[in-house]
């Protein structure tokens, strides 16, 4: 059975090497206490314009009452207004709260500190390698974190009784030239004995323009990294670097949250310390330089995924974009799903009024929607193993529909689903064995996604729109039969039927008797009454494919195929039925009557529909000898 036990965790870029490491410590550990995850990312400061309006759509998907806690890793955030915003929402809730923060933490929070370690690294230089000279090389692109390395850098030369010189701090972009400007400001008089580096993206940078100058590392500048990444492992020589131990902060944020939903209490900030790790970049001799073929046979890997990817993704942008008919639209993607790494569950999940158009547009087209439920989910897409579920509807008590969760122990990742401000819905995807594997190709496809679903939003807009310019085009505005237009439009193919099937054609001409009365007596506005009222009572008569029309005044045409003399005359019947009924239930002062007459032929080939115009020229000639008629009986 799926746990009942829930941890929320908001975490922006789930791509990220950090934070997918982060996750997946939170994961294990909460497994491990008899709890699951459910994982709400999104993608805030991706540049994407107008497009990031939707991303606090992320707010809209949690069921919060479900939770018994939540970890909310807001470092990750880049826009301080969705941070804000989730901030917002989490401190109106009543559950633990465990924050994932370096600094200004709203909650009780856990954070790395793996700061301190420049301070670690400077006294290695100086006491082990007895180094007189240590510089410090910090970003100009994560100032925050740098100046702090860069503040402990001080206090550890401070107290070995010394300070940077002019030369001894720079700080530079992620760029080799920029870097190779940070080397020659350090050796403007002599080269420094060694470099403590903010991190080892900018060591192995440093590294790079140091050989490419000629200095040997470490003999003639030694040199440390930050943060342990791989290509930092796999250089010659291996950088010294500070352990980044993300899978723990996870766990420990697992720890510290579990503390508080069984009623224990935290300190403010709780720290998880980092540790030096001394390779051979140092001058230390404590690792031997790695064979990197296999780093690099790695890196050849991911670059060919990576294209692959691009390639692939160009591939469901093409196949999705012009995607008219939904359920072919999910046919296709379930194409793109199956080819997920790891991916076991994979579901699209769209909110009731994920399609619905504007009020404006509604009221334009004279439409009417009629909405579910807003709490109810429409579950379009699932795949479990491989296998294709199908589609149903449920309540969002459940974030998926129970029957989902039964016999599940995974964790799942939600992905909100939006173009700019339209909120449709997201993405829950699960991985076989809780090991998150979520490569950043998946943006690009939660994109197409949204895209497909805003072009299958516009073509139900503008299908509407084209509709009702149609109608205008072709119907008459006062009684919403056919016009000119629309006669002249569909005359020839009910036309071509009634000569393909040897059926007759009958022509009805229907006017209305005393208008003229109705307007002096009541005005206008009554006579145009009337007349909707004579062509509601025509259009009552009318079948499929009949062709019922109004071109102007109190004069309407009515043409149908397959009627006999008898079924004629019926006609006729129901239409003055329809208003004898009306004129004995209606509360208006006048009547509303009519004069009708009708012709019939046999079409064969070479009748034209200019050959309908005689059938009608004899319908006129019937209904006003009808016509004298009724006035005869009315005088």
């Amino acid at each position: 059975m799926y746990h009942a036990q829930k941890i929320g965790v908001f975490i922006s870029h789930i791509f990220g090497v950090y934070q997918q490491g982060v996750c997946q410590g939170i994961i294990d550990k909460a497994l491990e206490y008899g709890y699951t995850a459910e994982i709400f990312t999104s993608l805030d400061g991706e540049n994407l314009s107008a497009y990031e309006m939707g991303e606090e759509s992320i707010l809209q998907i949690p069921n919060y009452d479900s939770f018994d806690g939540i970890i909310f890793a807001s470092d990750t955030y880049v826009s301080s207004e969705l941070k804000q915003n989730i901030l917002n929402r989490l401190e109106s809730l009543h559950c633990p709260i465990v924050e994932i923060a370096v600094s200004n933490n709203h909650f009780p929070a856990i954070s790395l500190e793996n700061n301190s370690m420049a301070a670690t690294l400077t006294t290695h230089f100086l006491t082990v390698h007895h180094a007189s000279r240590v510089c410090y090389l910090g970003s100009q692109d994560e100032p925050f974190f740098s100046d702090m390395r860069e503040k402990y850098y001080r206090e550890a030369l401070q107290k070995a009784g010394k300070t940077a010189g002019v030369n001894d701090i720079y700080q530079c972009k992620y760029e080799l030239s920029d870097v190779s400007k940070a080397l020659s400001f350090f050796c403007q008089t002599n080269p420094p004995e060694a470099v403590v580096c903010y991190n080892d993206r900018l060591a192995l940078l440093f590294l790079t323009a140091a050989l490419s100058a000629g200095y040997r590392i470490p003999e003639d500048i030694a040199i440390t990294g930050c943060d342990d990444t791989p290509e930092g492992q796999n250089a010659s020589p291996r950088l010294t670097t500070v352990t980044f131990p993300i899978y723990e902060l996870g766990a420990a944020s697992v720890e510290n949250l579990l503390t508080l939903i069984h009623g224990g209490s935290l300190p403010f900030v709780s720290l998880l310390p980092a540790a030096p790790v001394f390779h051979n970049s140092c001058g230390c001799r404590f690792s031997e330089n790695i064979n990197s073929a296999f780093f690099m046979q790695e890196l050849s890997q991911r670059i060919a995924v990576l294209e692959n990817s691009i390639l692939e993704s160009m591939n469901m942008s093409s196949s999705l974009q012009y995607i008219t008919d939904f359920d072919s639209g999910m046919d296709l993607l379930e194409q793109f799903v199956l080819k997920i790494e790891h991916c076991r569950e994979f579901y699209l999940c769209l909110y009731s009024d994920w399609d619905s158009v504007s009020n404006h547009i509604l009221a334009l087209t004279n439409h009417v929607e009629t909405l579910e439920d807003s709490n109810t989910i429409l579950l379009k897409f699932a795949l479990k193993d491989g296998k294709r579920l199908p589609e149903c509807s449920y309540q969002k008590t459940n974030l998926l529909p129970d029957y989902i969760y039964d016999g599940s122990d995974c964790a799942y990742i939600y992905i909100p689903l939006f173009f700019e401000d339209k909120k449709f819905g997201y993405m829950a995807l699960a991985y076989e064995d809780n090991q998150i594997v979520y490569h950043f190709r998946l943006v690009q496809w939660q994109m197409n996604i949204n895209q497909m679903l805003q072009g299958l939003y516009e073509a139900k807009r503008t299908g509407m729109l084209v509709s009702h310019l149609e109608d205008i085009y072709m119907k008459d505005a006062l009684t919403g039969l056919y016009n000119k237009h629309g006669y002249n439009h569909l005359v020839d193919s009910l036309l071509d039927r009634a000569i393909a099937q040897q059926l007759p054609l009958t022509v009805f001409l229907i006017d209305m008797d005393g208008l003229k009365k109705i307007n002096d007596t009541y005005g206008h506005n009554e006579g145009d009454f009337a007349i909707r009222i004579l062509g509601q009572a025509i259009e009552s008569t009318a079948r499929e494919n009949d062709i019922c029309a109004r071109f102007s005044g109190d004069e309407f045409y009515l043409l149908t195929v397959g009627l006999s003399d008898k079924g004629a005359r019926e006609r006729i019947e129901s239409i003055t039925s329809y208003l004898h009924n009306y004129n004995r239930l209606g509360n208006k002062d006048y009547p509303v009557f009519c004069s009708c007459g009708y012709a019939s032929t046999l079409p064969g080939p070479g009748f034209t529909s200019d050959n309908i115009q005689d059938l009608f020229a004899a319908a006129d000639k019937m209904m006003y000898e009808v016509k004298r008629e009724h006035h005869a009986q009315r005088v």
